[in-house]
């Protein structure tokens, strides 16, 4: 016992919280089925006001449920890579265009890259008559015109119009609220979208096909943002349903890291000869953001105290109060950092904003003066995404078309990542004017309504070649090179395959796959167990923590369950009492062989322990593999199958020999082998 007390409470812990980890994914389906059974609308709407909360935690923190589990719209987008190739060519001639209608005829068909085909192409039709890519491209990366030069100036432009074209989806499919949406590449130029739960494939086509629009927009006064609120709020006193949705939220905004409150990114004139400025440095004080400031925080119960209509009154009827009365500026306020006068929302408190922002009957009041916009999601202190609100000129000063250039890299003077961008001729004498006039002011950033920085204007810019600072790491940075290049995407994205999966095919699959799992575990565990007898009781128990630690750590890393994942735990299950069976036949060995039991124990674990291991090992680099060279299913396949041999290691090993152990030293006649 005690030498494996150590195991014993590794186990117990592991146990603990697998069980934690798992109770989530209970948790939401115990809410949905409860949701489910309730007869009319109003009883749904006041179970989903009542338990919002739950809800919301349950189905962050529960296993994900793939497009063929849950239904809904799988999508696949093609870059027209070609397009981008024809326009980035200075010239163009017949030769050039002979070229092009060649290699679109052969792309139809054909699985090469469509750079390398143009290439080919190239070769065979414009090399014979004296042509060299040069004479119809020139990159700066590519001064010396050489042929592989340019081709690979081609294949980078190409790989970052595909990364730009999958960033404005990723950045629409989060704003219309799509749970769970998976997006990746597939080879040079496609694009594989999976939306689960989306119902509606004419919306789905709207979303995905509509053009992308880069703003700046400057950030209003604080004044002039609490005149338009407040105008908000008096209209809104009057519309029961606003003022008793505003009491009821439960949801107030998750604290920000302090990482994410503090910093301050600013734009300045990037150093060039015709102005010698630099930026500066990432955190400079700077003019705020503009806020709500000036109205009441429901949260102050002191500053409630001090109102004599608020007087008598406890902190609860004083948030009450205060909420019926500021049924808008409630969902605001509620979220407001202290120290720098930002304000963040839960994601609950954002559609809630935007639900009362888009009603015909409240637009008249704010938007021929004023934008709100929310940040991307960012991390907050418990762990949820918060979104900063951000409240702008409803007349944008710039849009995306003018923007030549944006490259990420990292600063000459403090070495911090920084973001260098270009304007053509008419976007600098705008910007000039732009930047005179706002100095010390923020310009936001804006992609279809997403702030994606609001960095402050730290002088004049007279050229349009400006630097950017402040992102904390060079992948913010290079997000922010590919959104100020979206404004003006050079290659077009179509939808080439839109397939619904029904929600009823989504159940059938559910509960094939359940019961896949089911019998194949009841088989499992009835074969060992009368085979193995004691051995074979011990092998079920292994496998029953196996699954568990399976789910855990599925619903731990947020990884998605698909049909082929739910067919890696059916082969887990397999694999599971793979290792005990070697195990078993060598201790029937050491037993033949006349040592005692303890011995045998010994003996047969150490002796199995090599192939056991080699076996699992040969799995884990297949999965591994898998996984790295498939896509889409084959991956999901891979994940489950990784972590499920894993897990079976560990359990055929180390649970299935602390239970023997127990057993030899107090009831050893029960420990029998078949």
């Amino acid at each position: 016992m005690k030498k494996n007390r150590a195991k014993i409470i590794l186990i117990l812990l592991f146990i603990a919280g697998s069980v934690w980890a798992l109770y989530p994914t209970y948790q939401n389906q115990q809410l949905n089925n409860e949701l489910a059974s309730k007869r009319d609308s109003a009883s749904k709407a006041k179970f989903m006001v009542d338990n919002s909360e739950d809800m919301r935690d349950a189905s962050a923190k529960a296993i994900k449920l793939g497009l063929d589990l849950r239904g809904g719209i799988y999508v696949t987008m093609e870059v027209d890579v070609l397009k981008f190739i024809e326009e980035q060519a200075l010239q163009k001639d017949d030769i050039f265009n002979s070229v092009i209608a060649e290699t679109r005829k052969q792309e139809v068909t054909s699985d090469m890259p469509v750079v390398e085909l143009f290439m080919q192409n190239f070769q065979q039709i414009a090399a014979p008559k004296g042509k060299s890519l040069s004479n119809y491209f020139f990159f700066d990366q590519a001064r010396t015109g050489a042929d592989a030069e340019i081709k690979a100036a081609l294949e980078a432009g190409t790989n970052e119009a595909v990364d730009r074209a999958i960033e404005i989806i990723r950045n629409r499919v989060d704003q219309y609220g799509l749970t769970e949406p998976t997006i990746q590449k597939q080879g040079t130029r496609r694009i594989i979208i999976e939306l689960p739960g989306a119902g509606d494939p004419a919306q789905v086509h709207q979303l995905l096909s509509g053009t992308a629009q880069l703003e700046f927009k400057v950030l209003k006064e604080p004044q002039i943002v609490s005149k338009i609120i407040e105008r908000i709020d008096k209209y809104l006193v009057g519309d029961t349903s606003a003022t008793n949705a505003a009491v009821a939220a439960t949801s107030g905004a998750a604290q920000v890291a302090d990482s994410v409150a503090n910093k301050t990114s600013t734009i300045a004139a990037a150093p060039d000869s015709t102005n010698k400025n630099t930026a500066a440095k990432a955190g400079d004080s700077a003019a705020a953001p503009a806020t709500a400031a000036s109205t009441v925080n429901p949260q102050d119960s002191a500053r409630l105290a001090d109102s004599l209509a608020y007087a008598g009154l406890t902190p609860d009827q004083q948030r009450e109060k205060f909420s019926r009365e500021h049924p808008f500026s409630v969902l605001l306020l509620r979220g407001q950092d202290q120290q720098s006068g930002r304000v963040f929302v839960s994601e609950a408190d954002r559609n809630a904003i935007m639900a009362l922002l888009n009603r015909n009957d409240v637009k008249p009041y704010f938007e021929n003066e004023m934008t709100f916009a929310f940040s991307r999601p960012l991390p907050g202190a418990t762990g949820e995404n918060v979104y900063e609100a951000y409240f702008l000129s409803a007349t944008p000063e710039l849009t995306g078309k003018v923007i030549t250039d944006a490259r990420a890299d990292v600063s000459t003077i403090n070495g911090a990542p920084e973001v260098t961008m270009q304007m053509d001729e008419e976007g600098a004498r705008v910007w000039r004017r732009v930047t005179r006039q706002n100095k010390g002011k923020q310009v936001a950033i804006v992609l279809d309504n997403v702030v994606y920085s609001a960095p402050v204007v730290q002088n004049e810019i007279p050229s349009g070649n400006s630097q950017i600072t402040g992102s904390g790491s060079m992948a913010e940075a290079n997000l922010l090179q590919i959104i100020l290049k979206a404004g003006a995407l050079p290659a077009p994205v179509k939808i080439i395959q839109e397939q619904v999966v029904g929600p009823s095919l989504g159940q059938d699959s559910i509960d094939k796959g359940t019961n896949s799992i089911l019998w194949g575990f009841l088989f499992v565990m009835a074969f060992m167990a009368l085979y193995y007898r004691t051995g074979g009781f011990a092998a079920d128990i292994a496998v029953m923590i196996n699954l568990l630690f399976t789910m855990a750590i599925l619903a731990t890393f947020g990884a998605t369950l698909t049909l082929p994942g739910m067919a890696g735990l059916v082969l887990t299950v397999g694999m599971a009492v793979d290792g005990n069976v070697l195990i078993y036949e060598r201790i029937r060995e050491e037993l033949e062989a006349g040592k005692s039991l303890k011995l045998a124990l010994d003996d047969g674990y150490k002796r199995a322990f090599a192939p056991i291991f080699d076996g699992h090992l040969t799995g884990l680099l297949s999965a591994v593999i898998l996984y790295a060279f498939g896509t889409g299913t084959v991956q999901g396949f891979a994940v489950t199958l990784m972590i499920g041999v894993a897990c079976s290691l560990f359990t055929a090993i180390v649970i299935t020999r602390v239970i023997f152990d127990l057993l030899a030293d107090k009831n050893p006649e029960l420990v029998k082998f078949g």
